[in-house]
């Protein structure tokens, strides 16, 4: 097989690449919140503020236990995207094999500790005893879904890193029906509640890891002729790979820890509060992987220039990433700003909770626009695999708005958690930013 620079064509590299990936990336992300928001929905229609509550601890639990893992989708995208622009089948192949053996060893590391994970953590929340417990039975169903859940991680990253968005787009639109057809009959028509909806999306995680699976034995044929002499257990590569990752394991622990704090500290007010904000930030999740879809096209022409030490091509991959993406952010904040209390009650019929939730919708609204940009620059250092720099910066911006939060929650309530939530925001952008420089320089030795 030739390999084919996908990057190649002018006029779509320089203003039309990064749609062209975002868009279906777009589409493709939005499986990784629409489990949590299909079950928050279905469960929301009761109309109880309790079910609801549960659900936003499980949610959040379990997307702060599985998304730590987010490296495993990350790096092998970085990696994945480097060896396709310097033109390396074997290493391709070897990359996809790591990243499997790490997402099997780490799935059956959460199958075995999720009991006392769920005990230590779950009263950390706050919430009422009937809310916890709630919770604590949707975790340990989400949970025994992980080994799956971690598999599609890889599977992800892997077909990003190859610009292989069409397949991408093909297996999460399986993923969501799946889970939307399961959670949607176990909730309604067996009666399970909390219960079915946790069920539901670990059997809808599993069936699309084994299909995944299935696409990622098709897609190696395709460098099979071309494989070198990479190992999978070339040790080099393979320290490389955990160091990296080590660094995103890191990064997107501060990510998961400062957004699960921030619910535990809503859950501290009330009930009604905690339900409030949970639609608040499963919307705020929601927007992010929309966002996120202009960080993986910077992420995926990035590693392409990286790969082929290309400074302008990353240049121009930088610059139309941050464009798109700006433009993106402010057809957000005009949707929520026209339509936000509607999209509101779709997610309750509690009419206490969607009021509170409209009280802080402007912050909901002004978020795209802070966030973007430490979006769209996250993606180019995970393309470059400067994982570092990112590592850093997370720390920097979570430290910030932890210390914030302190000063501004006293004073201005839920209000003040909203506020520090955009500062982590702010910060993670401009100490990306201030370190971008290094990335080309690194090129130029």
């Amino acid at each position: 097989m030739n390999m084919t620079d996908l990057t190649a064509n002018p006029a779509l590299a320089q203003r039309y690449r990064v749609p062209a990936l975002a868009v279906p990336a777009i589409v493709a992300n939005l499986s990784t919140v629409l489990p949590s928001l299909v079950d928050t929905a279905l469960i929301g229609q009761s109309g109880d503020a309790v079910p609801l509550g549960g659900i936003a601890i499980g949610t959040t639990l379990a997307g702060f236990v599985l998304w730590v893992f987010a490296f495993l989708r990350l790096g092998t995208a970085g990696f994945t995207a480097q060896a396709l622009g310097a033109g390396d089948a074997g290493e391709i192949r070897a990359t996809v094999g790591r990243a499997l053996v790490l997402a099997w060893l780490f799935g059956f590391i959460l199958l075995l500790i999720m009991v006392p994970l769920a005990i230590v953590t779950i009263p950390l929340f706050g919430a009422s005893d009937i809310v916890a417990d709630l919770a604590a039975r949707y975790f340990h169903y989400r949970m025994f879904g992980a080994p799956f859940e971690l598999t599609n991680y890889v599977i992800l990253g892997w077909l990003l890193g190859l610009q292989r968005i069409g397949l991408v787009l093909a297996l999460q639109l399986f993923l969501n029906g799946l889970n939307a057809l399961l959670s949607y009959l176990l909730i309604y028509h067996m009666q399970l509640g909390v219960d079915g909806a946790a069920i539901g999306t670990a059997v809808a995680q599993s069936a699309t890891a084994l299909v995944g699976l299935y696409l990622v034995r098709l897609e190696l044929r395709r460098f099979r002729a071309e494989s070198g002499g990479t190992s999978l257990v070339d040790l080099d590569r393979l320290f490389e790979l955990i160091t990296v990752n080590f660094d995103i394991f890191l990064r997107t622990l501060c990510v998961m820890f400062v957004m699960s704090y921030f619910v535990g500290l809503g859950a501290r007010m009330n009930d009604t509060t905690l339900a409030a904000n949970h639609l608040l930030f499963a919307l705020l999740a929601t927007m992010a992987q929309i966002l996120d879809g202009f960080a993986q096209s910077a992420e995926t022409l990035a590693g392409h220039a990286v790969g082929a030490r290309n400074r302008a091509a990353l240049r121009q991959a930088v610059a139309h990433a941050l464009i798109w993406g700006g433009g993106g952010a402010a057809l957000l904040a005009l949707g929520l700003l026209w339509g936000g209390t509607d999209i509101l009650a779709l997610f309750s019929a509690d009419a206490a909770v969607i009021a509170r939730a409209a009280d802080f919708l402007p912050w909901l609204v002004f978020s795209p626009l802070v966030a973007v940009w430490c979006y769209v620059l996250d993606g180019v250092f995970i393309g470059a695999t400067r994982s570092r720099e990112m590592r850093n910066g997370m720390l920097v911006a979570a430290l910030g708005a932890i210390v914030a939060q302190y000063f501004l929650i006293p004073a201005f309530g839920n209000h003040g958690l909203w506020a520090a939530l955009m500062l982590f925001f702010v910060l993670r952008g401009a100490t990306l930013y201030a370190w971008y420089p290094r990335i080309p320089r690194a090129m130029r030795e």
